[in-house]
């Protein structure tokens, strides 16, 4: 590839995970998906636009018939490299030569497929590079180094990494030590010694699920559990007033198992909250305690932001400094002793990884997540479970075609719903439309409405409406007379006469919108609702409280025109 011009780089994004696939039967399986960095990351998150491709299944066996447990360790990680070598092998060629591709414009470009990244958890990132578990897998800190915010932790070099590996063939015993000197494992072959421009120890990317939802709040809800106690911070979660795109947990947070990514970014959203009055044990000030997890907090939302600048990284830095510079409280009440965990350690990576390769919801494991449902456990649940692999391809391949096929009709079907209407002559080229950010909103309610002959006293009493009649009566002069001034309808609406006294009410207002680039393209998306539900008793007779979030009505023909009801849009305010 030296010397030559014009040529495009294709970014290729690897991911692998290993999934359960049955509950009882211990079932799993090992995929690998392929992405490219040329596709907007708004698509390649999307399961339903086939962004991400299943390239294989990775063998699942444990190697039990090994007895040793270092050696079975070896193995697998040997295991694992040669097969990802023979997967990858067509790129230490392509890599260099490069290979003629159309694009979607129909130009054919001279492209060179490299592999930029590969997204994982911590102990795939640890078997992918070679690293020893407990370490960082992408810089030179030593384990006893990992919470030292002052020690920094440069890359490592790859070429006295690539040097220790080329000692396999001066024997065993020269080739252990010289892997131990460069603080790698002993695998004999790694996929990516081959590969052309690749420096794997900085393709590491940064990972929102596992490194900071199940990584480091994980670790902060434990810390603040310890530090108050469970059956308060259970109390004060029982307590919390119902609000919008906040979960309740009802029993609290202390019997939760297993506790997912979401479950923990549910609980971020008022962690905060309920520890900001509480005392701490033996006479300590909480401000040290409440500045360290907002610090943290901070950088975790930080850390999602789809777009960043100078500005933003700037404030990431200061919420990880605010969280190093008051983290000691944990230590002083004996909660933790060191924070040489690798998984908080690599936050201190997160600003030069997201200037290196941009935000870090690109290479979010949360979409890997999600594919496997569509490319495992789905296919697995199509086979008869026995010698399954070769029915899953089987199964994937033909439901690849059918979707394809599918979408190839949609796409002519809009070219000649395009090409007869009005304005279009029978020679017109049909221009495809690009494809919204954000698809537009539509309002859905329910057929029938929620409850049936609701008193206009039990709408002030229950539902908290107490100008409920006075404001129907200025709506109702305003649909009649649109010219009227405020102070003429302000007159008249005092003097109506509402000629009932029941109603009917809605709970509920949906807001949906539609992917017509998905497999279903009808298919109703709930982007958001907004809810009005008074207090009520459970079938155990419980009362469950009223929940009545805060909405702003925009109307859009503006001023004092006149109201019309199918005219205005309902927002929610946070």
């Amino acid at each position: 590839m030296t010397g030559k011009k014009g040529i495009t780089i294709v970014p290729i994004i690897i991911s692998s995970d290993k999934t359960q696939l049955t509950t009882f039967r211990n079932k799993s399986a090992y995929p690998v998906y392929i992405t490219i960095g040329n596709i907007p990351k708004h698509i390649r998150r999307k399961p339903s636009r086939q962004g991400q491709v299943l390239l294989a299944y990775l063998p699942t066996a444990k190697l039990q018939h090994i007895k040793n447990k270092s050696a079975r360790r070896r193995t697998l990680a040997n295991l694992f490299h040669a097969c990802m070598g023979f997967i990858m092998r067509p790129l230490e060629q392509l890599g260099l030569t490069g290979l003629e591709l159309t694009s979607g414009d129909g130009a054919v470009r001279d492209c060179h497929p490299i592999l930029a990244a590969y997204v994982g958890d911590y102990p795939e990132q640890v078997l992918v590079t070679c690293t020893k578990t407990g370490e960082c897998p992408s810089g030179t800190a030593a384990r006893d180094q990992l919470g030292d915010p002052d020690h920094e932790c440069p890359p490592r070099d790859l070429d006295e990494i690539l040097e220790a590996l080329d000692t396999i063939d001066q024997g065993a015993t020269a080739f252990t030590r010289a892997c131990e000197a460069a603080r790698i494992k002993p695998i004999q072959q790694p996929f990516w010694k081959n590969l052309p421009f690749v420096n794997i120890f900085r393709s590491i990317t940064p990972d929102i699920l596992h490194q900071l939802y199940q990584g480091v709040v994980k670790h902060l809800i434990s810390w603040i559990r310890r530090a108050y106690g469970d059956a308060e911070i259970d109390a004060r979660c029982r307590r919390l007033p119902p609000n919008h795109h906040i979960r309740l947990f009802l029993k609290g947070i202390s019997h939760l198992s297993r506790v997912t990514g979401t479950e923990h970014d549910q609980i971020c959203r008022f962690l905060l909250g309920i520890i900001i009055d509480i005392r701490l044990p033996h006479g300590y000030s909480n401000a040290r305690l409440l500045r360290a997890v907002r610090g943290l907090l901070d950088f975790v939302y930080l850390a999602r932001y789809p777009v960043h600048t100078t500005e933003t990284l700037d404030q990431l830095d200061e919420a990880l400094c605010a969280f190093n510079d008051n983290r000691q409280i944990f230590i002083d009440l004996g909660i933790r002793l060191h924070f040489n965990f690798p998984k908080g350690h690599f936050t201190r990576h997160y600003r030069d990884l997201i200037e290196l390769y941009g935000t870090a919801d690109n290479f979010n494991t949360e979409y890997t997540e999600r594919l496997h449902i569509d490319l495992a456990k789905d296919a697995y649940r199509s086979t008869n479970t026995k010698d399954e692999y070769p029915q899953m391809t089987a199964w994937l391949d033909r439901r690849e075609r059918v979707i394809l096929h599918d979408k190839f009709i949609q796409r002519r079907q809009a070219a000649q719903a395009a090409s007869t209407t009005k304005n279009a002559s029978p020679k017109t080229p049909v221009i495809p439309r690009i494809p919204p950010l954000i698809y537009p909103r539509a309002i859905k309610m329910a057929v029938r409405p929620t409850v049936y002959g609701v008193s206009l006293a039990d709408v002030k009493a229950l539902y908290g409406a107490l100008h409920f009649e006075a404001a129907l009566s200025r709506f109702v002069i305003h649909l009649q007379f649109p010219q009227l001034p405020r102070r003429q309808v302000e007159l008249r609406a005092s003097q109506l006469h509402i000629p009932f006294q029941k109603l009917s009410t809605f709970h509920r207002i949906k807001y949906i919108s539609h992917d017509p680039f998905s497999a279903h393209p009808l298919a109703d998306i709930v982007v958001d609702s907004i809810h009005c539900e008074p207090a009520r008793r459970d079938k155990y007779n419980k009362i469950i409280p009223g929940r009545f979030d805060t909405a702003v009505v925009n109307y859009k023909n503006g001023g004092n025109t006149g109201v019309k009801g199918q005219q205005f849009r309902v927002s929610k305010s946070l």
